[in-house]
């Protein structure tokens, strides 16, 4: 149904899909950047990364349907601890939603964070990203804390998902 693969930063390829899925999901970029899709959603895929990560520990991935690219993942190991994956983004055009590939994804998440060692998958939504919220719950994941960031324009809800 859907094939996740690794994307890089070097592949103008795997760029140029990346900023497209983005250009085909303006409401996240809107609803967490208040502003329009830009190279810059791009650029911070690839090497955005919590404090005190290092950018090995962060891997980037194309969700695709056939040849086609329909969303973007990523991940970072052993983030905030080591026996814990955390999902930075997980995101789909909005032409290619409610259509169970976001849950298929996830599912190929838990397992390269078992492979990883991980034991728990921790995220941050936004307060406002009702649709969000709703999706990880309905995944198992929990509130397990909020918190401000000034980069975005709403509190944050740290969610997690033991995964054995």
């Amino acid at each position: 149904m859907i094939d996740i693969r690794p994307l890089t930063s070097e592949s103008h390829v795997d760029r140029a899909d990346a900023l497209r899925i983005f250009m085909e999901a303006p409401s996240y970029v809107e609803l967490h950047e208040s502003r329009s899709p830009s190279e810059a959603d791009v650029d911070d895929l690839f090497f955005g990364a919590p404090p005190k990560t290092d950018i090995s520990q962060k891997s980037v991935f194309g969700c695709y349907v056939g040849p086609d690219m329909v969303g973007c993942i990523d991940l970072i190991r052993s983030y905030p601890t080591s026996d814990c994956a955390w999902i930075g983004l997980l995101l789909f055009s909005e032409l290619h939603r409610n259509r169970g590939y976001g849950k298929a994804a996830l599912a190929s998440v838990m397992a390269l964070a078992l492979e990883w060692d991980c034991s728990r998958i921790q995220l941050a939504t936004l307060s406002t990203n009702l649709r969000g919220i709703a999706f990880w719950q309905r995944e198992g994941f929990t509130e397990l804390r909020r918190a401000h960031n000034p980069r975005f324009p709403a509190e944050l809800i740290v969610m997690e998902r033991r995964i054995r």
